[in-house]
């Protein structure tokens, strides 16, 4: 019982750092997928909930930190994902290619709808902590296949 607490610990705490560390970290401990694609996935739902409740003043001190320009920079991508495909993209497609913390970050300089954005946050976060897990698994199974 020790085993699987200290490994769903491991793996939240990696997951908080982000979807691309905590699957890793999971799989390194030998843990069930599904333990580790859960608990990466609520480490990032984690953060993501933080960011967005801390909200207006998270975003003022945001802007006074980095000014609007330092934000303006790093918004390039984004944006241009925002105009593309709107909050659903941003939600979606960036919190697994970019991590979401940087896609909280940066969905909150720029979406309006923080409650949209938190749902279509959230939702990528799951689908993209299921498919890495699930090629993760495919992937290892294979390799041993191969070796073995």
């Amino acid at each position: 019982m020790s085993n699987v607490w200290v490994q769903s610990s491991t793996i939240y705490l990696a997951g908080i750092t982000g979807i691309w560390k905590g699957i890793p970290v999971g799989f390194a401990l030998e843990a069930p997928p599904i333990l580790t694609g859960l608990f990466t996935a609520l480490g990032s739902i984690t953060v993501v909930l933080i960011l967005l409740f801390a909200g207006k003043p998270f975003k003022d001190w945001l802007l006074r930190r980095y000014g609007q320009k330092g934000l303006e920079r790093k918004q390039g991508r984004m944006r241009r994902l925002m105009d593309r495909y709107g909050v659903a993209g941003v939600g979606l497609i960036a919190s697994g290619l970019i991590g979401p913390t940087l896609s909280t970050l940066l969905g909150l300089a720029l979406v309006q709808q923080t409650r949209r954005l938190m749902i279509f946050l959230i939702t990528g976060v799951i689908l993209w902590s299921t498919l890495i897990t699930l090629m993760a698994m495919y992937s290892l199974e294979l390799v041993l296949q191969l070796i073995g």
